[in-house]
């Protein structure tokens, strides 16, 4: 059976509010890692799966990495797996879209697992290129791969742009998060949602 998927979006970024798509790869704000620090009491309150059927993917961008910190640590001390992956990365070519190279990452992040990484990263080319077509070939190869994912739970922290080429319904807030489940018909593999924050997790 394939796995529950809990898709999130990142915390408030300084791009957001300074509406500035030049900044390179931006941090948190201050009321983004105080939003990040809330969706942690809000899901841990609510979770129903164990550690051990869990497993986290986030996008290589800064921002997803500190709503990880900040959002998901309660999980990660129960040993729960982060896994930063290519895919999950914001879809356009601005700076504030691209990351930094892997090297940098791990140096930061050093307990995250970074074997997955795609090593084209953090360049816009192939599956990441910024073409509507390449977002929905990226969006296919994201949601195949969770499909085929032995966990019961897969919680992913990605971004709105990508998030509106995965899945139907309106545009993510920032820390929204909404629960799926995976439905394979003739054509593809899609999202098919169950709920919207804690209802019925």
């Amino acid at each position: 059976m394939s796995p529950t998927i809990i898709l999130i979006r990142h915390g408030e970024a300084l791009h957001n509010i300074a509406h500035d798509w030049g900044l390179p790869d931006p941090s948190l704000t201050e009321k983004g890692i105080e939003e990040s620090r809330c969706l942690a009491a809000d899901l841990e309150a609510n979770f129903p799966f164990a550690q051990d059927e869990c497993r986290i993917v986030v996008s290589p961008l800064r921002r997803t990495l500190q709503t990880v910190q900040y959002s998901l640590q309660w999980l990660r001390d129960l040993g729960v797996p982060v896994e930063v992956r290519a895919e999950w990365q914001e879809t356009s070519s601005n700076p504030c879209d691209i990351g930094q190279d892997a090297s940098v990452l791990q140096d930061e992040w050093p307990d995250l697992d970074f074997s997955s990484l795609d090593p084209v990263y953090p360049q816009k080319i192939g599956l990441y290129e910024s073409s509507e077509a390449a977002y929905r070939k990226r969006a296919t190869f994201a949601r195949r791969w969770l499909f085929q994912r032995p966990e019961k739970c897969i919680v992913v922290v990605t971004h709105s742009g990508f998030l509106r080429r995965t899945v139907k319904g309106p545009k993510y807030k920032n820390v929204e998060y909404r629960t799926y489940k995976l439905v394979e018909d003739e054509e593809d593999v899609h999202l098919e949602e169950i709920s919207r924050g804690a209802e019925k997790l």
